[in-house]
């Protein structure tokens, strides 16, 4: 699973508007931020006017701001928008191929655990000024199924899982 360029710039977008709350971001600005063309962000600046996800306001003093706080935004609904294909989800062997067996109920899982996984993470939570070690952990919970060979402790910090265990997991 890979963001193409446009999900990138769209979550640079919405993490710079965040960064002004009470204000706006010219598009120049945040194309700036995004590393991407003014016409470039321009265009993705209004698919994300149309998902409800940025406002806008012309003229003097203008610019792009977010419609929802930061901490409601969460990175599903961002792909959601951006890309579609890498949120929808098929039941394994359906689709119109042939089923796979356990390989196809295994990426399934993965699949749900991408989804479960991007749906805990916010714009907020990526301008925080806060350390990620903790983020780290979030993968623990999701492996634990997966132990496989190694001991691996975990984080101490780790705030998800204050009563956290050392876990086998596959290296």
């Amino acid at each position: 699973m890979r963001l193409t360029r446009q999900s990138e710039i769209a979550i640079a977008i919405l993490s710079a508007c965040a960064r002004r709350p009470d204000g706006y971001v010219h598009t120049q600005r945040a194309a700036m931020t995004a590393g991407a063309t003014r016409q470039h962000t321009a265009k993705i600046a209004h698919l994300l006017l149309h998902a409800g996800l940025l406002r806008a306001m012309r003229g003097r003093g203008g610019g792009l701001g977010l419609a929802l706080p930061a901490q409601a935004i969460t990175l599903r609904a961002v792909l959601r928008h951006t890309q579609p294909e890498l949120i929808e989800t098929a039941e394994p062997g359906r689709g119109g191929r042939l089923s796979r067996g356990h390989l196809d109920i295994i990426l399934h899982a993965a699949h749900g655990a991408f989804l479960a996984l991007i749906d805990r993470f916010t714009i907020a939570d990526l301008i925080a000024e806060r350390s990620i070690q903790g983020w780290a952990c979030s993968d623990c919970v999701l492996m634990k199924p997966a132990c496989r060979s190694a001991w691996v402790a975990p984080h101490a910090s780790c705030p998800e899982r204050p009563d956290a265990q050392t876990l086998y997991v596959s290296r």
